[in-house]
């Protein structure tokens, strides 16, 4: 099962809702593929991001739990 999503209109309702909870807004993140430059993603249930114009494998996305309660992830 994929799902196709523009993570940065995603980010900004993120952003937004945050903007209503905190004061302090974050840096505003632009999300494009580096080999065609296309905005839009398949997000696959196990985690795999991959460019939905071109297919070309995201490795520089993460998808997580970004609520704040869930802190900061640990490498290794």
């Amino acid at each position: 099962m994929e799902n196709v999503v523009q993570l940065s209109d995603v980010r900004r309702r993120r952003q937004e809702a945050q903007r209503a909870v905190t004061p302090s807004a974050g840096p505003n993140f632009q999300y494009f593929c580096l080999r065609c430059e296309a905005e839009e993603f398949r997000l696959y249930a196990s985690g795999v991001i991959h460019c939905a114009k071109c297919g070309s494998l995201m490795r520089n996305i993460e998808v997580g739990d970004a609520s704040p309660q869930s802190g900061p992830r640990s490498a290794g």
